[in-house]
């Protein structure tokens, strides 16, 4: 590519406010001639890292507008704090099968067990915020 493409393209993806395009479009250029990608494939790859970039980010800025007052996963969670919880229905809560088969959950435990902790954690894993 010369460098007047290069300049016109970097401008145009700034403008239409496709920053990780503007990151990654000559590492995938040089990746896409190596491995000798079609353009259709290079297209998706780099629109694919787009798209990636700003779930990612929409996350995060709503996890930060939510406010949580602290930020925890199951894999902190003391099990053995609570021994009467089935660590298997919690396991199987993670898979977050629930949403596809359009199932509700609900939480239910004595103060201070976690549920609160539980409900966070699916809610971050899902992007459901």
């Amino acid at each position: 590519m010369n460098e007047k493409t290069q300049v016109v393209l970097t401008s145009n993806l700034k403008e239409l406010k496709l920053s990780t395009m503007v990151k990654s479009y000559e590492i995938l250029i040089r990746q896409a001639l190596e491995s000798k990608w079609s353009y259709d494939e290079f297209l998706l790859e780099l629109t694919q890292r787009e798209l990636s970039v700003r779930s990612e980010n929409r996350l995060k800025r709503r996890l930060r507008e939510a406010k949580f007052p602290l930020m925890k996963t199951l894999e902190d969670f003391d099990y053995e704090a609570a021994p009467d919880l089935d660590v298997r229905l919690i396991q199987d809560l993670k898979r977050c099968e629930y949403i596809s088969q359009k199932r509700n959950v609900i939480l239910l435990g004595k103060s201070g067990t976690g549920n609160y902790r539980k409900f966070l954690f699916m809610e971050r894993n899902n992007n459901t915020i």
